[in-house]
């Protein structure tokens, strides 16, 4: 008798199991909350020469600002440095300045950082006007979702000792971490972070760390 036929049937049963455990695990709130805290990173805060915002599309609300400016009115920072870019004609830095009026922080301790660019060669442009205002220390407020990525970019043993960069990743309403996987906005928000993450990569293998620095001055 032939049991060839049989025993390719069982195999596949046991390959279509095996693929339904993983499914199961993958899925599972616990493993998808894990892998959410795998982009979340945080430094010790201490005392800084400033505070510096990136510019987040998804921040309608600016909490990040907020967060600044807390951290600027407890004396974590001596200045506020903002990202600046441009909304319905209306420059970021008028708008946060106007936030920062109402919580009696002066126009003179907010500072614009303008840089072109992405990933690490924007990064890079903003490191040497940082550096060029003589900021030995800098707290940079992101989402939590964010901190992984900003780590990777603004680490601190890659600046020769110039700045030290210290992430605080903030909690935000526009982005679920404990349940992720169940809100649509927040699902596309990983995803982006997830490119975003490998564009990081694919710039250091393409360019390395010396070309990048190189580009930024051309």
């Amino acid at each position: 008798m032939n049991h060839k036929g049989i025993a390719g049937c069982g195999c596949l049963i046991v390959v279509l199991i095996i693929i339904m455990v993983l499914t199961a695990v993958l899925i599972h709130p616990i493993t998808l909350r894990f892998i959410g805290n795998q982009f979340y990173y945080e430094d010790k805060i201490f005392t800084s020469d400033a505070i510096f915002v990136p510019r987040f599309q998804e921040d309608r609300n600016g909490e990040l600002y907020v967060e600044s400016f807390r951290d600027f009115s407890v004396g974590n920072g001596k200045l506020i440095l903002i990202e600046d870019d441009v909304i319905l004609g209306t420059s970021i830095v008028e708008l946060v300045s106007k936030m920062a009026k109402t919580r009696n922080i002066k126009e003179d301790g907010i500072r614009k950082i303008v840089a072109s660019g992405e990933g690490l060669i924007k990064t890079q442009r903003i490191k040497e006007q940082i550096e060029r205002q003589g900021l030995k220390k800098v707290i940079i407020i992101v989402p939590g979702y964010a901190a992984r990525r900003f780590h990777l970019m603004y680490d601190s043993s890659k600046t020769d000792g110039k700045t030290i960069y210290l992430i605080k990743p903030v909690p935000v309403t526009f982005f679920n971490r404990d349940k992720w996987w169940k809100n649509s906005d927040s699902r596309g928000i990983l995803a982006d972070e997830i490119l975003a993450i490998g564009s990081y990569y694919l710039q250091r293998f393409k360019y390395g760390e010396k070309e990048t620095n190189n580009k930024t001055k051309r």
